[in-house]
């Protein structure tokens, strides 16, 4: 087994303060340093096609979503969990990207519709086959069966937060 900082940090508890169980540490601490590490890896894979992971993360909705990869802003702001303010950025910076485009929607001709360009649509599915490949790749060293175990934990653990702590739908990236 490694010794990494984290485990540095609880025998430092563990030395100062006995009397307290610090091993709560062990899991979110490692937690936030996972998801400090994650998003740069994703900030460095994305930056070579002028993505964020907030633009990926929209990019990957509309895809997701199915033909004709459209959606309402609004729509596109409560998936994402951000304000109709930030959404509204994110498509401008996309649309500058000519990865999505404005389309009128066919209901109510008042309301634009974020579509998915055909330069947008290839990227994203280049992006998702390649991001997907490095994921798995981070994972290898799980036994069969053990990623949907891990991923089970992973889940108690969020419904637990957001039971404890009152939260709504998910927050974070949900590519």
């Amino acid at each position: 087994m490694t010794f990494d900082r984290v485990d540095s940090i609880l025998e430092q508890w563990a030395s100062e303060r006995p009397d307290l169980d610090a091993s709560p540490i062990g899991i979110f601490g490692r937690i936030s340093r996972i998801d400090r590490l994650f998003e740069q890896s994703m900030a460095e894979f994305l930056r070579p096609h002028g993505l964020t992971l907030g633009l990926f993360d929209v990019l990957a909705a509309l895809r997701r979503i199915g033909e004709p990869f459209q959606a309402k802003p609004s729509d596109l702001a409560a998936t994402t969990m951000l304000t109709s303010g930030g959404m509204t950025g994110r498509l401008d910076q996309l649309e500058k990207l000519n990865l999505v485009l404005r389309v009128p929607d066919p209901d109510d001709r008042r309301v634009m519709m974020a579509q998915l360009s055909p330069e947008g649509r290839t990227l994203i599915d280049r992006l998702m086959a390649e991001h997907l490949e490095r994921e798995r790749d981070r994972l290898e060293w799980l036994q069969v069966g053990e990623s949907e175990e891990f991923a089970g934990y992973l889940r108690k653990l969020e419904a637990s937060l957001r039971s404890l702590d009152g939260r709504g739908p998910t927050v974070g990236m949900d590519y």
